[in-house]
């Protein structure tokens, strides 16, 4: 492996530990309940990255309650190495979601939670279509609000 190659892999010592992803799950759910939100769609890299420990090409869906499910599209085996979460799940295309979902034992989404405030509209309009939650919902509020409160891992 090049010094490249080695920089973009993270070792175990890099990735987020697994306590402190649940902590920040836990933290998100508990906003989203809050909010009346079902389940949460997240897109965005800095989002996933936070959440998930990765930024490969993916879709995270956070329950109001439970595991977090990691569905990636273009290399699953690296999101595996990077993330500690212990749902990730191959996806060829967005389109597959619907039915990778219900394989999960997800039947709807209800309020669906999207990070409307960066989500391109088109992408948006396309992911309501395929999942046809309840309603949607901007969950932005809930994610700045969890991020912007530092835990001791990040502090360090």
């Amino acid at each position: 492996m090049t010094d490249r190659q080695d920089r973009m892999v993270p070792g175990p010592e890099r990735r987020t530990p697994k306590a402190e992803l649940d902590g920040r799950a836990t933290a998100l759910q508990g906003r989203m309940a809050q909010k009346g939100i079902d389940s949460a769609l997240i897109v965005q890299n800095a989002d996933l990255l936070y959440f998930a420990g990765t930024v490969q090409p993916a879709l995270l869906l956070m329950p109001a309650a439970g595991e977090p499910l990691l569905f990636v599209r273009k290399n699953p085996g690296r999101a595996r190495e990077e993330s500690l979460l212990r749902h990730v799940v191959p996806m060829d295309s967005p389109r597959d979601l619907p039915e990778l979902l219900k394989g999960c034992g997800v039947g709807r989404t209800g309020r669906l939670g999207m990070e409307l405030d960066v989500l391109p509209a088109n992408l948006a309009a396309r992911l309501q279509k395929l999942l046809s939650p309840e309603e949607v919902a901007d969950v932005s509020p809930a994610i700045q609000a969890v991020r912007a409160v530092k835990s001791a891992y990040e502090i360090g």
